[in-house]
């Protein structure tokens, strides 16, 4: 009996800890909302000030929306799909390169691939996503270079490493320390729990002087 309890617990958990998530992330700003509406109602305002104070009660309200979103797709990006199938890497890059180039180009910049033939255990449409949100973070970071080059190649048997360089990084100092490290907040941290989801991960290797290199790492299907 015990068996089943434990499979039980270890199934909930995930949604408790979304459950929990949501509570910390949203629960102060629609505290705020609460009290900026009953503000609102119980000052005397000019129909102007008052609508002001609707339209700033809106945005806040949508800011929330998004971030609910958020949660969401980190929530869902935990879960790695049917994973049975295994999946030519390199025709889906050249999928993604093909959709997202037309970004690349009207934002001035180049996007060149490099892929070996190889086979990766995953779910087409979850890595996929995961390519796509990495690639939207990076096309918005500065980057002194005008190119994206993404090479991927298999390093041994149960690995695939696709390096991408040629776009910065958002950086945050962190503390007590010389180097920085990637802010691993919205789009890149679904990016990155996307890939592990299936065993593997994402990782920023900085370089001096230098934006440094994204690497993905992916299992391969022998």
């Amino acid at each position: 009996m015990s068996a089943p309890a434990s499979a039980s617990t270890a199934e909930t958990t995930p949604r408790r800890d979304f459950a929990s998530n949501v509570f910390h992330e949203l629960s102060q700003p629609l505290t705020a909302l609460h009290c900026s509406l009953e503000l609102a109602l119980v000052r005397d305002q000019t129909i102007e000030e008052f609508r002001a104070s609707v339209e700033a009660a809106l945005h806040a309200a949508e800011r929330l929306r998004q971030r609910l979103l958020l949660l969401r797709e980190l929530s869902d990006a935990e879960d790695p799909g049917d994973t049975s199938t295994p999946l030519a890497l390199d025709q889906l890059l050249q999928q993604l390169r093909e959709d997202m180039l037309p970004l690349f180009e009207s934002a001035g910049r180049s996007f060149e691939l490099a892929c070996a033939s190889v086979k990766v255990a995953a779910n087409e449409a979850k890595l996929m996503r995961g390519f796509f949100y990495l690639l939207e973070f990076l096309l918005r970071c500065p980057s002194p270079n005008h190119g994206l080059s993404m090479r991927g190649e298999r390093k041994d048997r149960q690995q695939v490493e696709i390096r991408i360089a040629g776009c910065g990084a958002r950086v945050v100092a962190a503390p007590s320390a010389d180097c920085s490290e990637p802010d691993w907040s919205g789009e890149l941290e679904i990016a990155r729990r996307t890939f592990r989801a299936i065993g593997g991960d994402l990782t920023w290797m900085p370089s001096a002087g230098l934006p440094g290199v994204w690497i993905v790492r992916l299992p391969c299907v022998s």
